[in-house]
């Protein structure tokens, strides 16, 4: 097998180098790309493409106001000045950001958990309201319908005429408590939904 001419093997870094600049200036041209993020993106570009010995990496900012970086002096910029980068990040410092991932992924599941729990509750809460509502409607429907008198709930009286009787009047009673418990229904489906919320 034939080795690849050292003059190819001293070329490829920089080769790898000058394309990860590139990449970088693409990049650098979205309004909403910061200094900072663009500083430490850089850095985490070069590090796989850096040799072993440090080249230094220039800021320029052209005419029309696009910046651009380069492994070297560029013609034509209105500015060039070089950039320290910022080091590769360590273990520890790589640990402690998966840690802070883990941490706010996990955060995030609770969150979602508790905001599932509570769009459960207020569900639970319309629905017992509005069957509330409809309960109070049945409930007076039935005492107005039901104060007519029926069969048996009238007693005769002296001279051919009649009254009401008990059994009418604890009937009523019953529809009219009917109503109430509707209403109180209802009283305590608003503050449950209330509570919910």
């Amino acid at each position: 097998m034939i080795d690849a001419v050292p003059e190819c093997r001293e070329a490829m870094p920089s080769i790898r180098f000058t394309a990860a600049l590139s990449i970088m200036s693409s990049l650098m041209q979205a309004p909403a790309m910061t200094s900072l993020f663009s500083l430490l993106f850089l850095a985490a570009a070069l590090t796989c493409c850096l040799p072993v010995s440090a080249q230094v990496v220039y800021k320029h900012v052209m005419p029309d106001g696009r910046i651009i970086y380069s492994d070297q002096p560029l013609k034509g910029a209105s500015e060039s000045k070089a950039v320290d980068l910022p080091p590769p990040p360590t273990d520890a410092e790589r640990a402690a950001a998966q840690q802070r991932k883990a941490d706010e992924g996990r955060k995030r599941k609770e969150l979602e958990g508790r905001l599932d729990e509570r769009r459960n509750k207020l569900d639970a809460a319309d629905a017992r309201v509005t069957a509330a509502r409809k309960g109070i409607e049945a409930a007076e429907r039935a005492l107005e319908v039901g104060r007519e008198p029926l069969p048996g709930e009238r007693s005769g009286n002296v001279g051919a005429t009649s009254r009401l009787n008990d059994a009418y009047f604890q009937r009523i009673a019953g529809l009219e408590k009917a109503v109430a418990d509707a209403k109180k229904e209802l009283d305590d489906a608003l503050h449950e939904r209330n509570q919910a919320r």
